[in-house]
């Protein structure tokens, strides 16, 4: 059985996809080699039919003698038994070539997704790299097992002009020119071939990510009544992308007419030709159907030729895909070598501030960021847990930037409305790392308001959830989602807009119970949620309120609600009648 092989710590070279396609044959020169090999002998042998026939006919048939017939024939059958024997080695190596470099591939991407980590959504579209996973190993696989077929041709057409050359200079080198003529002239229809598969992909892989979208949020959308709007822009896509489809066969079609007349045209002018030359007595009856069967057999190497360019072309489209998603560097500090063991603090002393925006979050505290801007606390939530490398975040007085992300990662904790869960027990999902006690699961749910969901449950925590967690709503999803983050002890947890999907009532006890548990329980860890809603601002011990990314004030909810016009503008007009009073 062939063994896969090992990928080493850099992985394969992918500074561009032509080096990238040379260290996937790099990684198993034997079965390409000895692929290139078989290739080469299967065709050759298939080449030397026609002369063998030929010989035959001279020699045995137009002499009458059967024994010159008896040896010509055995020297057909012993290219038979050849062409057989390398034609299997040629296939299976082939299999062998195409099944190892898509594997590589797939264990290349794996690797140096897993190595970019949560940022890779923020840094290439999903919808493209759902394409570059699944399709592209694939074809870049098929592009390499076509390889070795090129090779082989390569050398046919060359075995079959060398013998015309020997029986015929002239018609030798009428090959010579008209091949390469009609091979060329075929060779531009790749070109926008390439253009229009590339265009296809991308934009395939773009209408991809969109079905993902509105599968996983259509419930939402139902809410919200947006159906219509996501159904008209996944219409235009899907146009779009069957003009592209159109574009890719109508090129395609022009390359596979191209495959058939280009032979076709090379049997017709050399047989034509041979077939003069005998009238003129310049050939012999074998030479002309040695001749015949050269032409004939030319279509063969040539629409191998031709089929093996396409599959190395669409092997380079998506070689270059591949190596762009390589080419996304990890963040600095990020090397999966790097552990969280050395820090220059403990837990309760750190403080997480970013100076860019002014915003300061000390240890121990219950604190609610309410930005004028919904996108501002998107994108200082971010910051604060370095999925972004910007503004000047710090930890403990050192930069985000200069820790290894797996310090950061174990220090601050990011909840976006976007986590998702995976299919498993509710068990599983809200504590992964297993070593958590049902009592402190429970604590969380509490904390949570998320008791309710379990005990409908029939197994508890016990139950399995679907994927993405389909089976629940959306508030019923944010709660367990604060659960898990309460779960997951970090010394900091960034939350943005945890609670905007569930009923006021809900919201309220959340909000109480999260400055319960910071009053009582949290010593050391402090968690910063970013919302405009008063009933969580209120509970919390410390507010800051963000205009044009920048903190303009801070204190306790009443307090700025007091004193800032704008801030009662941003958190809502109900709270002016209550502040009069």
């Amino acid at each position: 059985m062939q063994r896969i092989p090992a990928l080493g710590p850099e992985g394969l070279d992918h500074r561009s996809a032509a080096r990238f396609l040379l260290a996937l044959v790099g990684k198993q020169k034997a079965a390409t080699l000895w692929g290139a090999a078989m290739s080469t002998v299967w065709m050759t042998s298939q080449a030397l039919l026609p002369l063998m026939v030929g010989l035959a006919i001279d020699r045995g048939i137009a002499e009458n003698d059967s024994g010159e017939v008896v040896r010509w024939s055995m020297a057909v059958l012993l290219l038979g038994l050849i062409r057989a024997a390398t034609g299997i080695a040629f296939y299976r190596h082939s299999i062998i070539t195409r099944t190892v470099s898509a594997s590589l591939t797939t264990r290349m991407v794996t690797r140096h997704v897993t190595r970019l980590g949560a940022s890779l959504p923020r840094r290439r579209d999903a919808d493209d790299l759902i394409a570059t996973s699944t399709s592209d190993g694939v074809a870049i696989g098929i592009g390499l097992l076509y390889a070795g077929r090129i090779m082989g041709s390569v050398a046919a057409i060359t075995a079959v002009t060398v013998m015309m050359l020997i029986i015929s200079v002239p018609l030798g080198l009428l090959v010579l020119v008209v091949v390469p003529v009609l091979s060329g002239l075929t060779g531009l229809l790749l070109r926008p071939l390439h253009r229009n598969q590339d265009e296809y992909r991308s934009l395939q892989g773009r209408l991809a990510g969109r079905a993902i979208d509105i599968a996983s949020g259509l419930r939402v959308l139902k809410g919200v009544g947006g159906e219509r709007q996501f159904a008209a822009r996944f219409r235009s896509d899907s146009a779009r992308l069957r003009e592209a489809d159109v574009g890719v066969a109508r090129a395609e079609a022009d390359f596979e007419a191209a495959r058939v007349l280009v032979p076709g045209l090379v049997t017709v002018v050399v047989t034509y030709s041979a077939a003069q030359f005998a009238l003129d007595q310049r050939l012999t009856i074998g030479e002309v159907v040695a001749f015949y069967g050269f032409a004939t057999f030319l279509t063969l190497p040539l629409t191998d030729f031709m089929e093996g360019m396409s599959q190395v072309t669409r092997g380079m489209v998506a070689a270059r895909r591949v190596t762009r998603l390589l080419n996304v560097r990890p963040r600095t500090g990020s090397s999966p070598n790097e552990t969280a063991g050395t820090v220059p603090w403990t837990r309760g002393e750190a403080l997480l501030g970013d100076s860019a925006s002014g915003l300061s979050v000390p240890p121990s505290t219950f604190m609610a960021v309410a930005c004028a801007d919904p996108s501002d606390a998107a994108e200082l939530a971010r910051r604060l847990a370095r999925f972004e490398d910007s503004g000047e975040p710090t930890l403990g007085g050192e930069p985000l930037a200069s820790l290894p992300v797996s310090v950061v990662r174990s220090r601050i904790l990011l909840g976006l409305n976007s986590d998702r869960f995976f299919a498993g027990t509710l068990r599983e999902e809200l504590a992964p790392s297993g070593t958590i006690d049902t009592a402190a699961i429970s604590a969380a749910l509490r904390i949570a308001s998320a008791t309710d969901i379990v005990d409908a449950l029939p197994d508890g925590l016990d139950s399995r959830m679907t994927g993405r967690g389909r089976t629940f709503s959306g508030g019923q999803l944010q709660r367990l989602r604060l659960a898990r983050a309460l779960l997951a002890d970090a010394d900091f947890t960034v939350l943005v807009e945890p609670t905007n999907a569930v009923d006021a009532y809900t919201e309220h006890r959340i909000a109480g119970n999260l400055a319960a548990f910071h009053a009582t329980h949290a010593a050391g860890r402090s968690t910063v949620v970013f919302t405009l809603s008063p009933l969580l601002l209120r509970q919390a011990h410390r507010v800051a309120y963000v205009e044009e990314g920048r903190v303009v004030a801070t204190g306790t909810h009443d307090d700025i609600l007091a004193r800032h016009s704008a801030y009662r503008t941003s958190v809502g007009r109900d709270e002016v009648p209550r502040v009069r009073k």
